[in-house]
């Protein structure tokens, strides 16, 4: 036994060849090398670089105005569509995070072979609901899934999305957004694998006074995107999404606006009267108006004034003839 213990010179030895070799765990040889460790997570590793990040970020904020056109002019609302996140999460993850019910769009994305998710709060859907069919645009107190009748309505408000979605991608990837099934539990959309890592892009839809706010999601799997994320980090190449205005833009501009409507009002004359002459107003009393029999009225068009003619009729209804037109509605005639 007393062969196999080392003598203290050797001992010194032994340890001064582990440091040099770097094998050991000396406090100088330590330090070396936690400053070349990296930390890296195996199970959700990140697919996206800054660049690759915030190129998406643009295009999807684009996305997000194209859809507020899309919408104001099918809703009649003055709404407003933001991107408000963009991140990447396993697939359970964000199935995990959804309530129960929610509304559950899954797409094909031809001719992609993967399948993407769209998704929309309860709470949005039906204050939609409620606005499409003539209410004020409340949800329901307590949510429940919906009809046949009232997510047929709702795939009308996601179709437009997708619309401005496969709009949005296509000088990246061309692909044709499709609602394949509905589901209103998040455990019944299972069409990726749990693991599996996905782009999920959250846009907030909002119209204060005619809706209730709420969010529209889109979960799309990474390995969708595989052949194109070298592209995303090209900033030359993505620079052509804000270009010129194409043709197809320009005809969708002009057709929003051609749909859009402004109320018109004409008014014959104005008089003031004090609050004790209008308390004392009598069937048959006769009010001076400040113009002449002569003058032409005056008709506004949201509040500016735009058009001057005459009052009259055309069959049973009232008429107003158009004599003058007031380009910039500043005038005073």
């Amino acid at each position: 036994m007393a062969d196999e213990i080392l003598s203290a010179e050797e001992l010194d030895a032994l340890l001064s060849t582990v440091e040099e070799t770097g094998g050991g765990q000396g406090r100088s040889g330590r330090g070396k090398r936690d400053q070349r460790v990296l930390e890296y997570d195996f199970v959700r590793p990140n697919k996206l670089s800054a660049e690759q990040l915030r190129s998406l970020q643009r295009l999807h904020a684009t996305i997000a105005q194209n859809t507020t056109a899309s919408l104001a002019a099918y809703l009649r609302l003055n709404l407003e569509v933001n991107i408000v996140s963009l991140g990447e999460l396993t697939f359970e993850v964000f199935r995990n995070s959804l309530p129960n019910p929610t509304v559950i769009n899954v797409l094909t994305l031809k001719p992609l072979s993967e399948r993407a998710l769209v998704t929309m709060d309860m709470k949005l859907a039906f204050s939609l609901l409620d606005r499409m069919l003539g209410g004020p645009g409340k949800p329901l107190d307590r949510m429940r899934a919906l009809t046949a009748i009232e997510q047929s309505l709702v795939d009308n408000v996601v179709r437009r999305f997708l619309d401005q979605l496969a709009l949005g991608w296509r000088d990246l990837v061309h692909f044709e957004p499709v609602i394949e099934s509905r589901a209103m539990d998040p455990q019944l959309g299972q069409v990726i694998p749990g693991s599996e890592m996905v782009l999920v892009a959250t846009f907030a839809i909002s119209a204060p006074g005619d809706i209730e706010p709420g969010e529209i999601c889109l979960c799309v799997p990474f390995i969708a995107l595989a052949g194109i994320l070298p592209r995303l980090a090209n900033p030359v190449r993505f620079a052509a999404l804000h270009s010129d205005q194409t043709p197809a833009q320009a005809t969708h501009l002009k057709r929003v606006v051609n749909d859009s409507s402004l109320n018109l009002r004409t008014q014959l004359g104005a008089t003031t009267l004090t609050l004790d002459e209008i308390m004392n107003l009598q069937v048959g009393d006769v009010m001076v108006l400040d113009e002449r029999t002569t003058s032409l009225a005056k008709g506004f068009i949201a509040d500016q004034l735009r058009v001057l003619g005459r009052p009259g009729k055309l069959g049973r209804k009232a008429a107003f003839l158009v004599e003058q037109v007031i380009p910039d509605g500043r005038e005073r005639l």
